[in-house]
Formats: structure tokens, C-alpha cells, sequence
């Protein structure tokens, strides 16, 4: 799918860039909802032995909301930084291709352009 990004009055036409990243996160989070279902909660669903003042399934269960929130909030934070290094490069090239049209780069007033 070709993406259109809007620069002002100006649109960019490219292939959106393919982010491993993106489906590592996503196997890292069906990884974490595989652990809370039968195959291996059956494993770790006992009572015993007690952390925390809790049975150990609960604290199974937390540990996972934890770590889906950690993966959530990181995934999250590199997209922003990743997203301001592109507007970043963006502005330094229509910066770089800025140029004063002919008439502006002499030092004369508009009256004096006028007369002439």
C-alpha cells in the first residue's frame, strides 16, 4: 500500500518502510497471551507456593499484565523518537532546498522596483 504523507503543500509518495520491530512486538505479546491460556497456565496455575502473600497464579498473572505494559510503553517511546527523527530529516531537506527567487537577492526596496 503506497502511504501519502502531507509536507505543507507538497505530498510524498513512498513505500512505507518495513519495521521488523513492529512484528517482534507483536510476537512478543502473543507470546505473553499464549502464557495465560491452557498449554501453559496448566503449568504454572497452582496455588502453592505463596509470593508475595499471594498464590503463585496471580502473580503469574501480573507478571504478564507487567511485562505488557513494559513492551506497550517501550514500543510506544521508540515509535515518538523514530517518528521525530523522520520530521527531523524532513525539515533538514526542504531546508536544504529553500532558495531566494532572483528579484530577492539584491538589496533594493520595493519602491525602487516599483519606479523601475
Amino acid at each position: 500500500m503506497i502511504s501519502k504523507k502531507q509536507h505543507g503543500l507538497m505530498y510524498s509518495v513512498q513505500q512505507p518502510a518495513k519495521k521488523p520491530v513492529v512484528r517482534w512486538f507483536i510476537a512478543f505479546l502473543v507470546l505473553i497471551q499464549f502464557s495465560l491460556i491452557w498449554p501453559i497456565y496448566a503449568l504454572v496455575g497452582y496455588i502453592e507456593p505463596i509470593m508475595l502473600g499471594m498464590p503463585f497464579s496471580i502473580v503469574w498473572v501480573l507478571l504478564c499484565l507487567l511485562l505488557s505494559f513494559s513492551g506497550l510503553l517501550t514500543y510506544f517511546l521508540w515509535e515518538e523518537h523514530v517518528q521525530k527523527q523522520q520530521d527531523h530529516d524532513v525539515l533538514a531537506k526542504v531546508e536544504q532546498s529553500k532558495f531566494l527567487p532572483k528579484d530577492m537577492t539584491t538589496n533594493e526596496s520595493f519602491s525602487e522596483r516599483v519606479k523601475s
